[in-house]
């Protein structure tokens, strides 16, 4: 009776030694036919006097593409020559990424002999202003400086090289602020020493300094609905104060300057013609 489980356990350990067997020839045999595969394809596309094995024989451009120049594309597919198996994917996509109006691409094998292009392009957000640039680049809506002409009226940053994402966010957060009394942000410019600058749709110039520029811009709107010498055109305010601000109006009569000022919107106000 003490020998049965013994007896019981020798099937078991059998089959167990020959699934591993099985399982390890299985994975050995997968190898040698990945290296046999691998080995046979390297020697179809090498070059020869011949022509290659597995040519390209069509490139095509997948994407929703309005401002590439199609023909600049067609230009460069007709370059691309050679096997699907060797042809550099990473040469062709830098070749495409230097199109004026191309964000980025990617370029996939299409067997038997289709290169497939996906096209992205940039979607212009704002103009770029370099002082002294014979013409401004444009800000995509990554933030992101790049060349290309376009007639659309677009809002104006500038600031210091390397700088445009940051512009791009705050545009987006002063703007969401102003929206509360009617008003957009044309421009928006950092100085050198980090202070901001904005310009709006009524032309008036607000100084927000380098520090608490999302508070100050906050006083300022604010204080908008019930100083009259705000809503005026070109009015500029400077806004680089603890707790109000300094207004200046070109061509104003002084009694427009003339307001009552609440502690509700501002606790100071100096008003200059």
């Amino acid at each position: 009776m003490a020998r049965q489980p013994q007896q019981a356990s020798e099937p078991i350990a059998h089959f167990t030694r020959n699934r591993v067997v099985v399982i390890a020839a299985s994975l050995l045999a997968m190898l040698v036919a990945a290296v046999l595969a691998w080995f046979l394809m390297g020697r179809l596309s090498t070059n020869s006097s011949t022509a290659p094995m597995l040519p390209i024989r069509a490139v095509t451009f997948v994407g929703g593409m309005q401002r590439v120049d199609a023909a600049e594309l067609q230009r460069i597919a007709g370059g691309i020559r050679g096997s699907m198996l060797r042809t550099d994917l990473n040469e062709v996509k830098a070749a495409i990424k230097q199109v004026h109006w191309v964000r980025n691409a990617e370029v996939r094998r299409r067997f038997p002999a289709t290169l497939e292009v996906s096209v992205e392009e940039h979607q212009p957000f704002a103009r770029w202003q370099v002082a002294d640039a014979e013409q401004d680049s444009l800000v995509n809506t990554f933030g992101e400086v790049f060349d290309a002409d376009s007639d659309q009226v677009l809002p104006i940053f500038s600031g210091p090289q390397g700088t445009s994402r940051e512009v791009l966010a705050s545009y987006t957060a002063f703007k969401s602020q102003l929206s509360a009394i009617g008003r957009v942000p044309l421009s928006v410019a950092l100085s050198a020493r980090r202070a901001w600058q904005l310009r709006l749709d009524n032309g008036a110039a607000l100084e927000l300094g380098r520090a608490e520029a999302v508070e100050r811009l906050n006083r300022y709107v604010k204080a908008y609905p019930v100083v009259p010498a705000l809503q005026l055109a070109n009015a500029r305010v400077d806004l680089r104060y603890q707790s109000g601000m300094a207004l200046k109006v070109a061509d104003a009569k002084p009694d427009a300057l003339t307001t009552q000022i609440t502690r509700k919107s501002t606790k100071k106000i100096t008003t200059k013609s």
